[in-house]
């Protein structure tokens, strides 16, 4: 006999189940060859097999596969795969096709014994759902049909076929497909028999994603709303699974096959399941949950898919990592495809299955059994958030993204922790209220927790609200340990999967205090002495792999004893084009106010908080306030600044995304902020009061440092560093550090220190440090000057009335003269040194010895100015007070003498420039202003009458330069 090549199998639905099969079967014969022409009578070989349908008693169904080719009459199906093609048979209309969508039974179970298990057989993506099981031989055998009939005759096995083309268009999502799989079943094990009835499922590729996804929605739904579904999980005993992609498919080169199309039909599927996707990670993690107790066989490939493109599903994807003694995990020396077809039944691969199955046929009834008779316990998951979705959400995906891989990249098998760290009100509590409900969407089956940490008293009432939520046994006994309770719930992963979200985790000692470590109670908080017990609150959080941990803290310190420091993610301030985004979900905008929003939201440090704080100002008062008038509003003093920024008490201004034990306004929320670390910290809160007196930006160290010790100052840098309130660079010229600090912040203090009556104190202090800090007019000292000179600006508008900041205003006045006089900024020097000027005379007098220096420095830069009659006159007042002050030869009044004589000088080129009679009397001052000069500096050097001599004969007056010569000569006689 000539070995037959295999030919295409094509399923004929809607035979009537009242007739027996072999009269079917004659019936379809006829029928079908009443359709062939003459040459395909003699050319094609068929023989149709009668089978029971799955979803009616009244029907039947067959299979007939055609060798020598395909009948021309179904030639419409090679065509249209997914048509069908109706026929009479009698009074009968049948139908073929090709497709075998939804369910296919492949044989009829052993009539003389009862039926042990079904069977269901899911196929892949791309795949087919009777051809993809068949063999590569020419025989093409369908180890499912032709195989399992053998081995496993007492079970009702099937083929679940669905649209899985790639090519096709479609939106279908894994969703869509699950809900599809599950109508279907509801179909076939609609009779409480069939619903008890156990379950073994074949799958392979995508089709494992799907039956993970029903498993999944099985357990989440109850009896009332449809017995069959919520009986799924129960029944389900074992499962064969070839290559699936617990953790996503390679998908760059599925998109290749199929056309290579850009805008790809399928591109929202082919998302959920690229690799290392938020919904696949989700799904493996409550998937391995559900099935602990469930028999399960994972096949991988060694060998890649041949040919052009690869479609990689890796060995860690295809292997679900549970212990050896729940997951038999079997290579297979095959591809992806080949994988799950078998030649022949001594086939290694088809061997393994077949026992595999066996194994399960011989306990599946007596424990699925058991399982329906014990009463359905576990409980719907829940999120329990206490706000609301913020719908206008906006920004912040490169956050969310990060939070969302590390959790997918640990989970199943590590427990894993993130901590949002940053400085109050710039929005971690909004990520991770956000972040939550995004996991609802993604994995509707993980709980969700949220755990206010602010203090003891609510850690503690949060766990109370945990174990009534998910009905704890023995919550209600008042002697119960609520803590260890809940907490061995969680340890429990038998529970599911879980998240717990930390809130406010911002004191370390609420976590890491026991009852021993507060002997010293007058000097702990409130928050803190609640924390006294046996073992830490810390001990109370569970490190199970089947939970995760997302922290909000404001104190780096107290989320690295929680989180790894790997773990932690630093929330800054939002990006600009964000922080408009927020704005504008608050209020309406007119383009026309563009530029002022765009101006308030920098003005703000583009802090959320603060932006939703004006935007409910603003919105509240719509009828009268804009933008516009907000921004005028801020700018107009500090006051109103934090006026604006404190109205936290009113209702109109509550943000409901926020605990309600903390305040709405940004400036109230760092007040409570600054008071505990006053309180724990007082050199930290020292030092911040004294940045705060600075320039926000670039403040040298070596000002802050004062009479602390190394060691001491970097205790103080560390708590403020830790809560985000200041920042650290190096400067770019030298290794010293610098420190910034937020606007917010700056101000936010100045107003905690206004409260305290402070203020005074830490101006004084500033120009005190700054005074001694700011070096006088060198050029080797030009660039530390340039770093000190915005916040000597910043001290000079401190006017305090005290003698000795008087003074100190002065001195850092005529420094910044001399820095700006040495760098050419001799419009900048004038203005700052008149600044100097009235401090120097207003206050201290014309006789206090610093007030010449004050004169003399302002003539300079005006004589550079140009502006010598000016400089001439304010040189006079300089000399006058040198001489009363200093006398006469002192070093300063001759250098006085000789700055005055430079502007007589250049007003006599002027005027002889000009000609006329004012060139004689200039002339006359400047030998006098000369001839005196020359008195007191021939006792202290000759430089003064060379200078004489050499300015003479600049200005070509050949007299003066013989009387100078002989001045010179005579001097040196004396």
């Amino acid at each position: 006999m000539v070995a037959r090549k295999k030919g295409l199998v094509f399923r004929i639905t809607g035979l009537p189940a009242s007739k027996p099969d072999d009269e079917l079967k004659e019936s379809l014969k006829t029928s079908i060859s009443s359709n062939l022409a003459e040459n395909e009578l003699l050319n094609l070989q068929f023989d149709p097999a009668i089978v029971p349908s799955c979803y009616d008693n009244e029907e039947k169904i067959a299979l007939v596969e055609f060798h020598g080719g395909v009948p021309a009459f179904l030639s419409d199906l090679i065509a249209n795969p997914q048509g069908e093609w109706q026929v009479e048979m009698g009074s009968t209309d049948i139908s073929f096709d090709q497709h075998f969508f939804g369910f296919t039974q492949l044989y009829e179970p052993r009539a003389d014994l009862p039926v042990t298990a079904d069977i269901i057989a899911i196929t892949g993506l791309d795949r087919h759902a009777y051809r993809s099981w068949r063999g590569k031989g020419n025989l093409g055998r369908m180890w499912l049909r032709d195989f399992l009939c053998k081995d496993m005759p007492c079970c009702r096995t099937m083929t679940y076929g669905y649209n899985s083309k790639l090519a096709t268009h479609g939106v279908d999502t894994i969703m869509d497909y699950g809900r599809g799989l599950m109508e279907e079943l509801k179909k076939i094990r609609n009779t409480e028999e069939l619903r008890k009835r156990p379950l073994f499922f074949i799958a392979h590729g995508f089709g494992g994603i799907i039956l993970a996804h029903c498993l999944i929605k099985a357990v989440q739904t109850d009896e009332d709303d449809h017995p069959t579904v919520a009986s799924l999980y129960r029944a389900t005993y074992g499962m064969l699974m070839f290559g699936i992609p617990h953790k996503g498919l390679v998908v760059d080169d599925i998109q290749k096959i199929v056309a290579g199309e850009n805008n790809y039909p399928r591109s929202t599927l082919l998302a959920q399941i690229r690799s290392k996707s938020d919904l696949l990670a989700f799904q493996l993690a409550d998937f391995i949950n559900l099935i602990r107790d469930r028999k399960v066989d994972s096949k991988s490939k060694r060998w890649k898919r041949t040919g052009e493109f690869i479609t990689a599903v890796d060995a860690d994807s295809a292997l679900l990592q549970l212990p050896d003694s729940m997951e038999d995990k079997i290579p297979l020396n095959t591809d992806h495809i080949l994988m799950v077809k078998f030649n022949s039944r001594s086939d290694q691969g088809y061997r393994s299955a077949r026992d595999r199955l066996k194994l399960f046929e011989q306990d599946a009834t007596n424990v699925v059994a058991a399982r329906f008779l014990r009463p359905q316990s576990i409980l719907n998951t829940a999120i329990m958030i206490p706000f609301q979705r913020d719908n206008a959400f906006v920004g912040r995906e490169d956050i969310l993204v990060k939070i969302s891989k590390k959790f997918q990249q640990e989970a199943p098998h590590t427990h894993s922790r993130v901590a949002l760290v940053g400085l109050g009100g710039v929005g971690k509590s909004q990520i991770a209220i956000e972040y939550a409900y995004r996991l609802r969407d993604v994995a509707p089956q993980t709980w969700v927790f949220w755990v206010y940490a602010g203090n003891a008293a609510r850690f503690k009432q949060a766990y109370t609200d945990i174990a009534a939520k998910i009905e704890l046994p023995g919550r209600d006994d008042p002697k119960a340990d609520i803590l260890r309770l809940v907490y061995n719930w969680l340890c429990d992963e038998r529970n599911g999967r879980w998240l717990i979200i930390l809130d406010n985790t911002d004191d370390d000692r609420v976590f890491h205090s026991t009852s021993t470590d507060l002997s010293n109670a007058a000097r702990e908080t409130e928050a803190v002495r609640e924390a006294a017990q046996l073992a830490p609150l810390a001990s109370f959080l569970p490190q199970s792999s089947n939970g995760w941990i997302l922290v909000t803290s404001r104190d780096r310190v107290a989320a690295v004893n929680l989180v790894e420091t790997r773990n932690l993610f630093q929330v800054d301030p939002m990006a600009e084009d964000e922080a408009l985004m927020l704005l504008k979900t608050r209020i309406s905008i007119d383009k026309a106010f563009e530029n002022d929003a765009q101006t308030l939201i920098r003005i703000l440090g583009y802090i959320p908080l603060a932006i939703t704080h004006a935007g409910a100002y603003i919105a509240v008062r719509a009828q009268t306030c804009t933008v516009s008038t907000y921004l005028d509003l801020f700018r107009e003093s500090e006051e109103n600044q934090t006026h604006l920024l404190s109205r936290s008490e009113s209702q109109e201004l509550r943000d409901m995304r926020r605990d309600s034990s903390v305040s709405s306004a940004v400036i109230t929320t760092w007040h409570a902020l600054f008071e505990k670390i006053r309180t724990m910290y007082p050199e930290a809160a020292d030092l911040l009061s004294l940045m705060a007196m600075f320039d926000r930006e670039r403040i040298p160290e070596s000002i802050l440092l004062g009479s602390m010790s190394r060691v001491q100052f970097e205790d103080a840098v560390a708590p403020l560093s830790s809560f985000s309130l200041i920042k650290t660079q190096l400067g770019q010229q030298t290794e010293e550090r610098l420190f910034e600090m937020h606007g917010l912040v700056q101000l936010a203090t100045k107003k905690w220190l206004e409260v305290q009556m402070q203020v005074d104190n830490w101006q004084k202090a500033s120009l005190r440090i700054m005074a001694a800090a700011l070096q006088s007019g060198h050029h080797e000292t030009l660039a530390a000057s340039r770093v000190l000179l915005p916040h000597a600006r910043k001290v000079l508008n401190y006017a305090l009335e005290e003698r000795e900041s008087i003074r100190n205003r002065a001195i850092i006045a005529d420094k910044i003269v001399w820095y700006h006089f040495f760098t050419g900024e001799y419009e900048a020097a004038g203005k700052i040194g008149r600044v100097a000027l009235v401090s120097w005379t207003g206050v201290l007098g014309v006789e206090h010895p610093d007030t010449p220096t004050s004169f003399s420095e302002l003539g300079l830069v005006l004589y550079r100015q140009g502006k010598y009659e000016e400089a001439k006159r304010v040189h006079r007042r300089a000399l006058e007070g040198y001489k009363k002050v200093l006398g006469v030869e002192h070093p300063d009044t001759l250098t006085n003498i000789s700055q005055l004589g430079s502007s007589y000088l250049f007003m006599w080129q002027k005027a002889l420039e000009g000609g006329g009679k004012n060139g004689i009397t200039i002339v006359e001052d400047v030998e006098k202003t000369a001839v005196a000069r020359l008195q007191v500096v021939e006792k202290w050097t000759f430089r003064w009458a060379e200078e004489d001599i050499i300015k003479a004969e600049a200005c070509g007056d050949m007299k003066e330069k013989r009387e100078a010569e002989l001045r010179l000569k005579n001097a040196r006689i004396d």
